[in-house]
């Protein structure tokens, strides 16, 4: 209350209250519970009425009260958004946020409210950001050249397969590393069903008129 609270003088002996005022009696006499599911212990007690709780106040504590209370009322513009305050962006961002801020500036907000607006504004950007990526990384994955010339795709350079007793199995089992591993020179570094390939066969000459 600033430099301005001046303490009531004291009348009477009532612990509630700074005037010493008693506060006026309740209907229900005591806190003891009725053992009822309505009637539990009040934790309360007699500041649950808001009258009583201002029943001890001097003239000078109501009045800084009933400013207090006044303040609690917003204006019809109020809350007041600034987001300069709130959110500071770097260029990039404030770039590729400014679609989905105006779409929830002017259709979101306005149709679904505040809450789901902004559940739909944070979620679905999100969304199409994994989905783009997924896509993104199977179309890779699957569709691009993945060989000796071209190192690319997400099997871009297959492991090197070690062997400790090279020199024991091929003593004791000629050729059988050659068969059991992949040698891609083996291919002229094509994949192994190059050869077997039918999209390329000499059929001779061709009957078509054409």
């Amino acid at each position: 209350m600033g430099n301005q609270y001046v303490k009531p003088e004291r009348t009477g002996n009532s612990p509630y209250t700074r005037s010493g005022v008693p506060p006026p009696a309740l209907v229900k006499t005591g806190d003891k519970p009725l053992h009822r599911v309505n009637d539990r212990m009040s934790l309360e007690m007699h500041m649950a009425d808001e009258r009583v709780r201002a029943a001890g106040l001097s003239a000078a504590e109501r009045e800084w009260r009933k400013k207090w209370v006044h303040d609690q009322h917003l204006h019809a513009d109020e809350p007041v958004v600034v987001d300069a305050v709130h959110r500071q962006l770097n260029p990039i961002r404030t770039a590729y946020r400014l679609p989905w801020d105006k779409f929830y500036l002017h259709y979101l907000k306005p149709t679904l409210g505040v809450y789901y607006g902004t559940a739909v504004r944070v979620t679905v950007p999100k969304l199409l950001i994994a989905f783009v990526t997924i896509q993104t990384a199977y179309y890779y994955w699957k569709y691009e050249v993945k060989d000796w010339q071209h190192l690319r795709g997400l099997e871009s350079m297959p492991q090197k397969e070690v062997i400790v007793n090279k020199q024991t199995i091929d003593e004791k089992y000629p050729g059988l590393l050659d068969k059991g591993l992949a040698n891609p020179e083996k291919d002229n570094y094509y994949t192994p069903t190059f050869a077997k390939r039918t999209a390329y066969l000499d059929v001779g000459e061709t009957k078509r008129p054409w």
